[in-house]
């Protein structure tokens, strides 16, 4: 994982943008790296999250935390499914959150259910053999209470949820990776003069039985927790806001956000946020939109 780029002073500058950054970063599970004041890690039962800040820290916790160094700790997640705050504090007194969800372990569905909640069946064989396709070893566990719950800056759990019916409990994926990628678009547009203090979150975690029912892929990365179809509504009127200003809410609007964002990902500061790219247009369900995801190579689609 390179280290991250400094902010860009043209963000910054955006007039009422808070890009949500802490001053420093933290290296979580020696595999991604955050400085967003709030974030979110996905860890099993009993798995043991080495923490490394980048500068001397205060780290803060409930309980399961040892304390290596100046910058460094580890924290020894409970043996059961939930949510826990772990504080990093710099000597400045910037603070990073760190919401820690303990995962519900998949090895717990039975005939493709989970504790009550419909989740389908993941395929056995990753795709192209990456990784990042292999079956989720367990799931967040999301009551009522946590579903406004920040996972960052500008991303409440709750946006990303599954759209299927179910129980008050319901159960999700969302990749750290692509709350990374999610906060710098975001940055960007608003850097470019496209003033939003979020995305919608059209679409986020989808399960195999509700992706499977609206007819999409299997390898979806929305049934991985690593897509967002996503657009820019700050009139609240539910559809895109009329980016490219032709006085016209349509799809040349997605189409405008799309080349964005794809000329964003040319840049080599862009390297570890490659992924996949998709434009869609309005149906009688919905208006435009495009799709994004971390999969860790480029792909593009739907392109009008």
């Amino acid at each position: 994982m390179s280290e991250l780029a400094p902010p860009d002073p043209a963000t910054r500058a955006v007039s009422g943008f808070d890009a949500g950054r802490a001053g420093f970063s933290v290296l979580i599970n020696e595999a991604i790296e955050a400085d967003y004041r709030t974030f979110a890690t996905l860890v099993m039962p009993g798995e043991q999250v080495p923490l490394s800040a980048s500068t001397a820290v205060r780290y803060s916790a409930g309980a399961g935390l040892q304390t290596l160094s100046l910058t460094d700790a580890v924290w020894q997640a409970p043996d059961t499914p939930g949510h826990h705050v772990i504080e990093i504090r710099d000597m400045a007194g910037n603070l990073i959150r760190l919401n820690a969800f303990v995962l519900r372990p998949a090895s717990e569905i039975e005939a493709g259910v989970l504790q009550g909640y419909a989740i389908g069946q993941y395929p056995q064989e990753p795709y192209r053999g990456q990784d990042a396709y292999l079956p989720p070893e367990g799931f967040i566990e999301v009551p009522p209470e946590l579903r406004d719950l920040p996972v960052s800056p500008h991303f409440t759990l709750g946006q990303f949820l599954c759209k299927q019916e179910g129980g008050p409990v319901r159960y999700a994926i969302v990749r750290e990776q692509l709350l990374l990628k999610l906060e710098r678009l975001l940055e960007e547009v608003n850097a470019h003069g496209w003033r939003t203090d979020g995305f919608v979150v059209m679409s986020g975690y989808r399960t195999p039985v509700y992706n499977a029912g609206i007819g999409n892929g299997r390898y979806s990365r929305h049934v991985y927790g690593g897509a967002a179809d996503i657009y820019i509504d700050e009139d609240n009127d539910g559809i895109m806001d009329d980016l490219n200003g032709d006085g016209v809410l349509d799809r040349r609007d997605a189409a405008a956000l799309y080349d964005f964002i794809d000329g964003i990902l040319e840049r080599p500061d862009w390297t570890d946020f490659h992924g996949g790219l998709g434009e869609y247009g309005s149906t009688s369900a919905h208006g435009p939109f495009v799709h994004v995801d971390e999969r860790g190579w480029n792909a593009r689609w739907g392109r009008s």
